[in-house]
């Protein structure tokens, strides 16, 4: 159905196409969208009515709320000259890296119509970023000129302007002109080292549009904003997960160390911890000794009542040798 709602859009442009004629612009589509998640912008979309034209002084003061948050490496500010929203429609297909980079946003808000803006805009919020976000660089890109851009590797906070040549009437050469300059914008920001950026897409120079624009009911990239996670403030990019550490058990060694360098056995905790242990060799120590003063003075007795025997023994057998000897006669 969609489909087809956008197909009869784009018949009824044709049709104003070839029968109205053009006239100066009064309002420019813009379109702001950052990596992280920006926190109190989306109120600026929910309170934005795409059949009414966006004031100047809301738009400013949104895009200051949108770079004020000071959560990005690299502020880009994209200057298109002659921007309109019909083409958003017309060359859909031609913003392939514009709109991945939308996607892949947390934060994206857009406006159809916003009044026109001051040339000098970006220049007061160049300044307003170098102020409030304390970023010291600013560097001034021409769309057409890819020399222009010099690849940095550090993460020092930079503000990229991008100030594309106008867009050609002819639809053929505007074709070209937007398909070109998407290829530019994918390659400076896949250059840039940290992909959390801060863009703004606009045009702070009116070119010319259909006499009746203003009721054409055209949206930027329905595709894109038209879905529920729009609706609400997510970070998509939260490479940090907040998930709970997993619950590993506490470090308990296989041994316990000792209290103390030096263990004595009159340490009143070891004692009480091993009271039965030294209960039984106290009882074992106390035995063995009992037992060896027993059995050593029972075998000092055997021993003593042998040494009598053997001495008795000997006492008698002396008196018979010296009678024997007188017996036995002398030679």
């Amino acid at each position: 159905m969609q489909i087809v709602l956008r197909y009869l859009l784009f018949m009824v442009y044709g049709s104003f196409c070839a029968s109205e004629e053009l006239r100066n612009q009064t309002n420019v589509p813009a379109i702001l969208f950052s990596y992280k998640l920006t926190p109190g912008i989306l109120r600026y979309q929910e309170d934005y009515d795409m059949a009414l034209t966006l004031p100047r002084s809301t738009f400013i003061k949104a895009a200051e709320n949108f770079l004020g948050t000071c959560n990005a490496n690299t502020y880009v500010l994209i200057n298109q000259p002659g921007l309109r929203k019909l083409d958003f429609l017309e060359f859909e297909t031609e913003f392939i890296s514009l709109q991945r980079y939308i996607k892949q946003s947390s934060t994206a808000i857009k406006f159809e119509k916003v009044d026109l803006l001051p040339q000098e805009l970006y220049d007061d919020l160049s300044e307003f970023v170098k102020e409030y976000c304390d970023t010291a660089k600013v560097l001034r890109l021409r769309g057409n000129h890819t020399e222009d851009f010099q690849p940095f590797i550090d993460n020092e906070k930079r503000v990229i302007i991008i100030e594309y040549p106008r867009l050609p009437e002819n639809t053929s050469e505007r074709r070209e002109a937007f398909r070109h300059y998407d290829r530019y914008l994918r390659t400076i920001l896949a250059q840039i080292p940290s992909p959390e950026q801060k863009i703004i897409y606009t045009s702070l120079n009116p070119g010319t549009t259909l006499v009746h624009e203003s009721i054409i009911p055209i949206e930027i990239f329905p595709s894109i904003f038209d879905i529920k996670s729009r609706m609400g403030e997510v970070e998509k990019n939260n490479r940090v997960l907040d998930v709970p550490r997993l619950p590993f058990n506490d470090y308990t060694p296989r041994f316990s160390e000792p209290p103390s360098e030096y263990v004595s056995v009159f340490d009143s905790h070891l004692i009480e911890d091993n009271r039965v242990l030294l209960q039984l060799i106290f009882t074992i120590l106390v035995g063995f000794v009992l037992l060896h003063l027993f059995f050593t003075g029972k075998r000092n007795i055997v021993d003593r009542k042998a040494k009598n025997q053997n001495h008795n023994i000997r006492q008698k057998s002396q008196p018979q040798k010296r009678q024997e000897a007188q017996k036995t006669p002398s030679k």
